[in-house]
C-alpha cells in the first residue's frame, strides 16, 4: 500500500528539474541546443555556463537566460547542486573534460564523435569505466522519430529479406555555412574532418539498421582544399549474411534527396531529413513524418536518465562503434 509520504517523494522527483551546466557556448550550443532547451524550462534548469572566451559565455548567458557565468570547467563542475553538464566542445579536447566531470560525479551529455579517433575513444572508455555516472553521447539522429520508424519497418520484416543499402551524406560546406568558419573544423585535429564529424550521424542509423560492416573498400578525395584532409569518400560495404551497401560522403557538392535507402525482397524504404517512406512491392506507400525536434527529445531523455534512472539510449560504447564505422570509410585520414 502506498503512503502519503511516498506519493510526495514521487511527485518531488517528477517535478524536480535537471540542473544543467553548459561548457562551451559556440555554434552548436547556440543554433542547435538553445532552441530546444528554451522549450524545456519545465524539465531543465540552466544554472551556469562557461567558455574559454568569457565574452562569448556572457553573451550566451544573456541569450539563454542563464544566471551565472564562470571562467573554468572546474568552477562549473564545483557549483552546488549541479546534476549534469553539457559538453559542447571541440572533439579533440572533449575527452579530458568527460573524465573530469564523470570523476566528480557529474552526469555528462557530450558531443559526437565520442573522441578524435577510435584509439583515443577506446582509452577514454577504459579510463571512465570505473565511474558509475550517466554519460550520454549526443547522437540526435537516434531521437528522430522518422528514423526510428524506418528501423521498425526493417526490424518487423516489412521490407522482406534485405538486399542492399545506399547511404548518402552529401552537403555543400562553404562560406555560406556557419560551421565552415569553425576553426577546429577547418583545421581538424581529429580523424576524417567533416566526413567523420557529420558522418557518424548517418552511420549510427545504418548500424542500427543492418549492423557493422564486416568488410569495407574505401576511396577518398579532397576537391576543396579548404576542407582538408578530405571532403569526399566512397565505400563498398559488406554486412553479415552477404548484404551489400554503398556509402557516399561529399561536402563540396549540393544535394537534395534521401540520406538512406534500404532495399529488400518485399519493398524499399528511404530516410529523408524530415520524413521516412516505406514502399511495398505493389507500390503502396507509408510515410512517417518527423514528430518532434530531435534535440528536444534528446534533452528530455537525458533528464529522464539523470533524474529517473532511465537507461542511456546512446552510451559511449555505441558512439564508439559509430566512429569505428566512419574511420574505416576514411581509411585513416587524419
Amino acid at each position: 500500500m502506498r503512503t502519503a509520504s511516498a506519493d510526495a517523494v514521487d511527485k518531488s522527483i517528477v517535478k524536480r528539474r535537471l540542473r544543467l551546466g553548459i561548457l562551451g557556448t559556440g555554434l552548436a550550443a547556440r543554433l542547435l541546443y538553445l532552441p530546444a532547451l528554451k522549450q524545456l524550462g519545465h524539465r531543465i534548469e540552466l544554472v551556469a555556463c562557461a567558455n574559454r572566451t568569457r565574452k562569448k559565455a556572457v553573451a550566451y548567458a544573456k541569450l539563454a537566460g542563464i544566471p551565472k557565468v564562470v571562467d573554468t570547467a572546474e568552477e562549473l563542475l564545483a557549483l552546488p547542486g549541479l546534476d549534469a553538464v553539457l559538453l559542447s566542445l571541440p572533439i579533440d579536447v572533449q575527452p579530458d573534460f568527460v573524465k573530469l566531470a564523470l570523476g566528480q560525479g557529474i552526469a555528462v551529455l557530450s558531443e559526437k564523435p565520442v573522441a578524435q579517433s577510435v584509439a583515443v575513444g577506446r582509452r577514454l572508455l577504459k579510463s571512465t569505466s570505473r565511474f558509475d555516472v550517466p554519460w550520454l553521447v549526443g547522437e540526435n539522429f537516434h531521437f528522430m522519430s522518422h528514423a526510428q520508424a524506418l528501423l521498425q519497418w526493417v526490424k518487423r520484416g516489412r521490407l522482406g529479406d534485405l538486399r542492399m543499402i545506399q547511404a548518402a551524406n552529401i552537403n555543400k560546406m562553404d562560406a555560406g555555412n556557419p560551421y565552415f568558419h569553425t576553426a577546429w573544423r577547418r583545421k581538424p585535429n581529429f580523424v576524417g574532418g567533416f566526413v567523420v564529424d557529420a558522418g557518424v550521424h548517418l552511420a549510427h542509423v545504418v548500424r542500427l539498421c543492418v549492423g557493422m560492416p564486416t568488410r569495407v573498400r574505401p576511396m577518398t578525395a579532397c576537391f576543396d582544399h579548404a576542407l582538408s584532409p578530405i571532403d569526399s569518400a566512397v565505400a563498398v560495404l559488406e554486412f553479415d549474411g552477404g548484404l551489400l551497401g554503398t556509402w557516399t560522403s561529399c561536402f563540396s557538392a549540393p544535394y537534395q534527396g534521401p540520406m538512406l535507402r534500404v532495399f529488400g525482397s518485399k519493398g524499399w524504404a528511404e530516410l529523408h531529413w524530415e520524413h521516412a517512406v516505406l514502399c511495398d512491392e505493389k507500390g503502396r506507400q507509408t510515410m512517417a513524418q518527423s514528430a518532434t525536434d530531435s534535440f528536444r527529445a534528446e534533452f528530455e531523455h537525458f533528464a529522464d536518465v539523470v533524474l529517473k534512472g532511465a537507461p542511456v539510449a546512446v552510451p559511449a560504447s555505441e558512439a564508439l562503434l559509430d566512429l569505428e564505422f566512419m574511420q574505416s570509410i576514411v581509411a585513416g585520414h587524419g
